[in-house]
């Protein structure tokens, strides 16, 4: 359980300092609404992965593989939903630049898999050198 939650950890990060930057980028080129609505989008990405992350993780070690499949699905249920939910009363917002806020949403899937991608090769490295 210890080693599921460093890797939900390692994504989160990942997904952060990616949207960051994407954020910074819309700010230097199109000004502060853009990279305030890409910081928008990366917080809905971040958010929902980490509803997705906690939903998963709450039952601890020596879960059955029926409670895990459930909380995988559970956690997917409320992850798309509540992106769709966030991504839609964000672009109805006239204050929202849309595609700022849809390109580090996006940006926050290449964080997602730096994040696993990391996690996932630290595991393998301690297990050889165990």
């Amino acid at each position: 359980m210890q080693k599921g939650r460093r890797q939900a950890l390692s994504v989160v990060l990942s997904q952060v300092l990616v949207g960051a930057l994407v954020a910074i980028v819309c700010h230097a080129i199109e000004g502060a609404r853009a990279g305030a609505s890409a910081l928008l989008g990366t917080g809905i990405g971040v958010a929902a992965t980490s509803l997705m992350a906690l939903a998963m993780l709450r039952h601890g070690e020596g879960v059955s593989a029926a409670q895990a499949a459930i909380g995988f699905l559970t956690g997917w249920l409320v992850k798309v939903g509540f992106t769709v939910a966030l991504l839609v009363m964000a672009l109805r917002s006239p204050q929202v630049e849309a595609v700022p806020l849809i390109v580090a949403y996006a940006a926050t899937f290449v964080g997602y898999w730096i994040g696993a991608a990391r996690a996932n090769g630290g595991s393998a490295t301690t297990k050889q050198n165990s």
